[in-house]
């Protein structure tokens, strides 16, 4: 028989709940050291796998079936009621802090969260490359809740399918029949995750098919400590730990903490990088119920770990809106901002815990019955989408978005966007916008990704028709760098790659009279990829033309300009105008500064070459507005300059421009 105690009272797996939430909200937190945090989810998945197959497995035992409507009905108790209000309170939050555009672009998954299918809404979003704001989505986090929901629908069957429905079978032979079965299943999903990593890396990502191998492997890891010989008291699994339990557990903790901080979102994930962190989670649910005096096993045997373990569903579900609103904000550019957001979603998980999530799972309403359950389920789905979503109906705007100006702020971009330059990841075909006479005597061209491309409007002050023809070359989220990039999607951007060669030889072919790169400055690479890697490209680039000149990437903002304008004219009032009525902030230790320097390291190897630095005209005195006072939007979302503002700025970056030391 499944011991209770194995299954519910382990401190250890309480602390491995501790270490994994603690993980996610260090990365979503933004906490640099350990951007990996993310493999936090993974392992939930490894323990829910763990956790879900004993609680069945003790009751296939028990009673030779399992009852499934019993067991939907306990999951929709225990995880739904929390879910529902958590969504409902965002709702209603969202629009004191946020801006009518920013409330309709960062709520659209609503219906899916609460349906527990937000993990298929982002997978098969085709987003655009702009909508920066749908990848703030306030309910984002909830993919990884759809995913479990739907193993959880599926595993009870696959449980009976495999086992058979009746229990005449020896408990060891039934272990061994169904970690063949869990054998099959890691090997297959883990191969399918690894293809869509590097083929289709949000269906990988996002869809439980290329993730049950997770969950597989904590039932696999459950079955082994279980599985008893006919004569023999004593799993053979746990004999041959023996001894090793401590260090089993303190590898599987290296393992976890060292794939948080070596990872990062750049990386081809989940694929072959999820095993560590998976392997690391099944490592310390294998090292059994055998206490230990280790660091390590004291650690997560503590109060303090058993406690937020306690305490991790509900942080999971508030953190990320709390996170999320807090941003918008600006919150966490202030001293101590991120530490209190912590804090505030902190105090909201132990709310739901204490009056929500209790109640429901062990309190005076577990006892529901069972058809009750799933119709007050029902209807609890569909009342916060009912309720949410004419809420935010009637918080629409009464002019029409076009009419409101920060809306058109975030629509403000050069006119090559609808001319069919840039193709993004859908191929590495070389596409040019070509303006001006197609027979001027001289070219000049403009190469870069989003960001360096804002610019393309000062080309037609600076260099004028009939004496020139401009030519604009770009592919977003591809650097003038020459080296490996990722696009938003996590997959390897080969079509950045090839498309760059092909500039190349286009510029080889035409032989322009100038050539101007940009790119954006929050690429991920470290100072010697920034150097050698532009470095490479300006090699390439100064052998077809006489003159090159490099553009840094632009200052980012902390905050969605056009949004927090919006709320600064009054559309919004209270807390938000209070925490960020001035839409500026103070640059500390940018980003952009440091890749500006890189650059101008690699200009100076070639003499045909000039850096343009234009940061200083973006942010006077290092403090980037989303408005200026002379009335120009600046930004049109956290990154990219608005065409209006750049077309204010040619007469400046002209006289720049003629003061460069050919």
């Amino acid at each position: 028989m499944v011991s209770q105690r194995t299954l519910f009272y382990r401190s250890d797996i309480q602390g491995l709940r501790a270490i994994a939430i603690i993980l996610v909200i260090l990365a979503h937190g933004e906490i640099s050291f350990f951007r990996g945090g993310f493999v936090g989810v993974d392992v939930f998945f490894v323990l829910s796998g763990y956790l879900i197959t004993g609680l069945l497995l003790s009751e296939y035992e028990s009673s030779g079936n399992i009852r499934l409507a019993t067991f939907y009905a306990r999951r929709l108790k225990r995880l739904l009621p929390a879910l529902a209000v958590m969504l409902c309170v965002a709702t209603l939050v969202a629009p004191v802090l946020l801006s009518p555009h920013e409330v309709t672009e960062q709520t659209t998954s609503l219906a899916y969260a609460a349906t527990w299918t937000s993990n298929l809404y982002f997978a098969f979003s085709n987003l655009d490359y702009f909508a920066e704001l749908r990848a703030r989505d306030l309910f984002l986090h909830t993919w990884s809740l759809g995913l479990e929901e739907q193993f959880y629908l599926i595993w009870p069957l696959l449980l009976l399918i495999s086992l058979g429905k009746s229990a005449r079978a020896s408990a060891g032979s039934t272990y061994r029949a169904l970690m063949a079965v869990l054998a099959l299943l890691f090997v297959a999903s883990l191969s399918l995750s690894w293809f869509l990593t590097y083929t289709q890396t949000t269906w990988a990502y996002y869809l439980m098919p290329s993730r049950i191998w997770q969950f597989a492997l904590g039932a696999s890891v459950f079955c082994a400590l279980q599985n008893r010989s006919p004569t023999a008291g004593t799993p053979a699994f746990t004999k041959l730990t023996e001894g090793w339990h401590g260090q089993l557990r303190a590898i599987g903790a290296v393992l976890i903490l060292a794939s948080a901080t070596l990872i990062d979102k750049d990386m081809p994930y989940p694929g072959f990088l999820a095993l560590f962190p998976s392997f690391g989670a099944a490592m310390i649910l294998a090292a059994g119920d055998s206490g230990g005096s280790s660091g390590v096993d004291r650690i997560m045997a503590s109060r303090v770990f058993v406690w937020i373990g306690n305490h991790a569903y509900s942080w999971y579900l508030w953190h990320w809106p709390v996170f999320t609103l807090g941003f918008a904000l600006g919150v966490q550019t202030r001293v101590g901002g991120t530490a209190i957001l912590i804090a505030l979603s902190l105090a909201c998980a132990i709310l739901s815990y204490r009056w929500i999530e209790l109640p429901f799972w062990k309190g005076r309403f577990s006892n529901i019955p069972i058809a009750r359950a799933f119709s007050l389920s029902g209807l609890a789905m569909l009342t916060v989408i009912a309720i949410s979503t004419n809420y935010l109906r009637s918080l629409a705007p009464a002019e029409k978005p076009t009419e409101i100006p920060a809306y058109n702020a975030s629509l403000d971009r050069p006119d090559i966007y609808t001319r069919g330059c840039d193709s993004y990841y859908r191929n590495s075909d070389v596409q040019p916008c070509i303006s001006g006479d197609q027979n001027a005597p001289k070219t000049v061209v403009l190469i870069g990704d989003s960001i360096g491309v804002q610019w393309t409007s000062m080309l037609s002050g600076r260099y004028q028709t009939p004496e020139w023809r401009t030519i604009v070359l770009t592919k977003s989220s591809c650097p003038m760098v020459d080296e490996e990039v990722f696009d938003r999607r996590g997959q390897l951007f080969t079509f950045c790659m090839e498309w760059r060669n092909k500039v190349f030889d286009y510029l080889d072919s035409i032989r322009p009279d100038v050539v101007i790169l940009g790119s954006a400055a929050t690429y991920g690479f470290p100072k010697t990829q920034w150097i050698e890697g532009s470095a490479r490209v300006l090699k390439r680039v100064t052998k077809a033309t006489r003159r090159v000149v490099v553009i840094p990437g632009t200052p980012k903002l902390s905050f969605d300009g056009p949004g927090c304008l919006e709320r600064q004219v009054g559309q919004v009032t209270g807390l938000s105008a209070a925490v960020f009525s001035s839409c500026r902030e103070t640059l500390a230790n940018s980003q952009a500064a440091d890749v500006a320097d890189y650059l101008a390291e690699s200009v100076r190897q070639f003499q045909n070459a000039r850096l343009l630095n234009l940061n200083d005209l973006v942010c006077p005195g290092n403090v980037c507005a989303a408005k200026l006072a002379q009335g120009h939007i600046v930004f049109r979302d956290s990154q990219h300059l608005t065409d209006s503002f750049v077309r204010f700025l040619t007469p400046k970056v002209a006289k720049r421009y003629a003061a460069l030391n050919w």
